[in-house]
């Protein structure tokens, strides 16, 4: 079992809502973590497997999640919610090693560079 600290910018049972700065805003999961990175002081995050879209007629890569979770239904609005954060980024690099994908706010790299 995951002994770590688990944060969300929803309300989920059970799951720490620890998102100060979100001050009720609607947004993704993504953007949430990046912001809630920078918020914790961390100064250089690598994006994987931030596809931002419906590709192949599935809505994540590992296929949909189930009913009662929400299935990436606002990915139309999750580039404004990027948009959001980037205030919240000026001391921080980002850089996007997914392999595909829609989110072209970020620098994009291969990840064997960006780890580098």
């Amino acid at each position: 079992m995951f002994k770590g600290l688990l944060v969300t910018p929803q309300i989920i049972p059970g799951i720490r809502r620890e998102m100060a700065w979100l001050d009720g805003s609607r947004t993704n999961s993504g953007a949430a973590l990046i912001a809630q990175a920078a918020w914790w002081g961390v100064r250089r995050i690598v994006l994987l497997g931030f596809d931002c879209q419906h590709a192949a007629g599935r809505t994540h890569w590992h296929g949909s999640h189930p009913a009662h979770l929400g299935d990436a239904a606002g990915v139309a609005e999750w580039p404004a919610q990027f948009r959001a954060i980037l205030p919240r980024l000026a001391d921080v690099e980002v850089v996007n090693a997914s392999r595909a994908s829609a989110l072209d706010l970020f620098p994009r790299q291969p990840l064997e560079l960006a780890l580098a």
